[in-house]
């Protein structure tokens, strides 16, 4: 059996999350993708959401199958990070998902629990924020706005992103903040005051450790 030292990367994207095996001198030992679900709505183009479950669930697949192409023991693995994209994940008191889906299921408990970046329900939301002038909206690049935050055809990155109907064409939606906001005004006080809102990633280390303690970087 090797003695080497192993350490785990988890990357969540917007389509699959990805797992990488990797030594301590940078070498990828094995790599793997899984892909996870998001849910549309037929009546309002603005809506993306995802399950931390369904997440969950494709990371130990990519974390498995990676030790297993490289013949690699959960022991010789020392170390694991994650990395997700901007997206909102609300939890009850007992990490339990809670569904962000609008209508007669939100705030209950359910598999539908992240309100993915590219999700643009809460435009009100970002717009009320941003009239208040905060000095706060500094920190944040200024605004929070849903104008363009670039011009139609300012480049094939930028059309590239049209597409999915969202990117660079209203990237300040992409922050937790309105939405969150757009959450409290639309579940029943009672059901808002028991949840726990995460960064993504954040969540992932919640779940893998028991540890509900942000980094610098969603704090702030």
């Amino acid at each position: 059996m090797s003695q080497t030292a192993y350490y785990i990367g988890v990357d969540v994207g917007t389509g699959s999350v990805r797992a990488g095996l990797v030594k301590p001198d940078g070498t990828i030992a094995a790599s793997f993708t899984e892909e996870t679900i998001t849910w549309r709505d037929e009546e309002d183009h603005r809506i993306f959401e995802q399950s931390t479950n369904n997440i969950w669930t494709g990371m130990c697949t990519a974390i498995k199958a990676c030790l297993k192409e490289a013949n690699v023991q959960p022991s010789e693995v020392k170390g694991i990070g994650f990395d997700a994209t901007c997206s909102l994940a609300v939890a009850d008191q007992n990490g339990e998902p809670v569904v962000v889906t609008k209508g007669s299921q939100l705030g209950q408990n359910g598999d539908r629990n992240i309100i993915l970046w590219a999700d643009h329900r809460a435009e009100k939301e970002a717009e009320l924020i941003n009239s208040t002038g905060s000095v706060v909206l500094d920190y944040v690049g200024g605004t929070m706005s849903v104008r363009p935050a670039f011009s139609p055809g300012h480049g094939t990155r930028a059309r590239a992103y049209d597409g999915f109907n969202s990117g660079f064409t209203r990237a300040q939606l992409e922050m937790e903040i309105p939405k969150t906001l757009w959450l409290k005004r639309n579940m029943s006080s009672e059901l808002f005051k028991r949840c726990q809102f995460f960064d993504l990633p954040d969540f992932l280390t919640y779940r893998a450790t028991g540890y509900n303690r942000r980094p610098c970087c969603s704090v702030a």
